[in-house]
């Protein structure tokens, strides 16, 4: 695998007729950071992504421009985490980390900033987020302590662990800044998943609402005036008995919960998973993204199986596009034939204009872009 300029190919999605452009290079994979990390800049005018290996090994985060036109190598995983957010301000600037160190880093010039030392305690795999207003960066480090501090002057340091309920695990590679304010996420579930919910604390630890018995498995998301959008499998243990795949959106404090889009067992059987995703700048729609089991597909097309679905709050739904993907799993994470990276993990843009997310459907994972119509239809 060289690192370098995909090929780029649009198209018309046959399905539902959206622009999609396919970032495409055959030696390797290419791919987005996850569903709640936005790859674009504080302008849109720069956009990252991964590049690796056919065997998904020799990570380089790359930069291309909003469009998906490669601009340069930035760093290798060697060098600094791929778990890192843009400033939300400062077009140029993104935050990194590695081991003990948090970094700010300048996409023109290469140059690395060390921010803080947390030694003796190592990063959680989060990685750094900021807030809604940008002004104030969170880490938390390895005894699940979260560290929040003023930006760009790192002052004002707000610090506080959550309090699981006992006996539920967190995975501490989700935890974060919502988007929503001051706010953090920390979503937790029992080996049984009898008892699953989202902790959501300001960051001086006041604790701002407990929802329970949702979000456990993660994959849901905060708006940018803190309504939580998340989902309801049939294939799990329902407390409202309904055998339906249903994606809710509710308000901060647990009111208003309603369901905007639902579609029976039967009609979501092929259905493994999605993952929802707000633009961080506009508050009345998210997209969902669905990906099916691995070798499980209708005979006949029919959604929800692998496409991105556009939800508004006046209750109409819009299917956007087909992502085609494959996702399969294989010996393990990590593994040349474990295809996670293959989930659409489909995220806006900022303003709701471009939505990034990947597919398979050409054979190695690629990074696309859908354009979406200036009032984001």
């Amino acid at each position: 695998m060289k690192v370098g300029a995909p090929q780029i190919v649009d198209h018309t999605d046959p399905t539902y007729g959206a622009r999609v452009r396919q970032l495409r290079k055959d030696d390797g994979h290419e791919h987005n950071f996850y569903y709640y990390r936005d790859p674009w800049n504080a302008d849109g005018s720069r956009l990252l992504g991964i590049q690796s290996d056919l065997n998904q090994k020799n990570w380089h985060v790359v930069l291309y421009d909003g469009d998906g036109r490669f601009l340069k190598d930035l760093f290798t995983i060697g060098q600094f985490d791929w778990r890192l957010c843009w400033d939300r301000n400062a077009p140029d600037i993104l935050y990194t980390w590695k081991g003990y160190d948090l970094h700010r880093f300048n996409v023109n010039t290469g140059e690395a900033k060390l921010l803080k030392s947390f030694q003796p305690l190592p990063l959680s795999t989060a990685g750094p987020s900021v807030n809604q207003a940008g002004d104030r960066i969170v880490v938390s480090t390895s005894d699940h302590t979260f560290h929040s501090y003023r930006l760009p002057d790192m002052g004002d340091e707000r610090a506080f662990k959550p309090e699981i309920p006992a006996g539920c695990n967190v995975s501490w590679d989700k935890p974060r800044y919502t988007g929503w304010r001051n706010t953090i996420d920390v979503a937790y579930k029992s080996p049984d998943l009898k008892q699953t919910g989202i902790l959501l604390y300001d960051d001086t630890g006041k604790l701002v609402h407990h929802f329970k018995g949702i979000g456990g498995g993660g994959h849901y998301a905060f708006s940018r005036d803190g309504r939580l959008a998340y989902f309801l499998m049939p294939r799990y243990p329902r407390s409202d008995g309904k055998n339906s795949l249903d994606i809710h959106v509710v308000d901060a404090d647990g009111s208003n919960d309603r369901v905007l889009y639902s579609a029976p067992r039967e009609q979501a059987a092929c259905v493994q998973n999605l993952h929802v995703a707000w633009p961080s700048r506009v508050g009345d729609w998210f997209v969902g993204s669905f990906f099916h089991h691995p070798n499980l597909k209708p005979q006949t097309y029919a959604p929800p199986l692998d496409e991105i679905l556009q939800l508004r709050f006046d209750g109409t739904c819009k299917f956007l596009a087909r992502t085609g993907s494959d996702y399969s799993r294989g010996a393990g994470r990590g593994s040349s034939s474990d295809l996670f990276w293959a989930m659409p993990l489909a995220v806006p843009s900022a303003d709701g204009k471009r939505i990034s997310f990947n597919s398979n459907q050409s054979g190695t994972i690629d990074q696309h872009i859908l354009y979406l119509e200036a009032d984001g239809r």
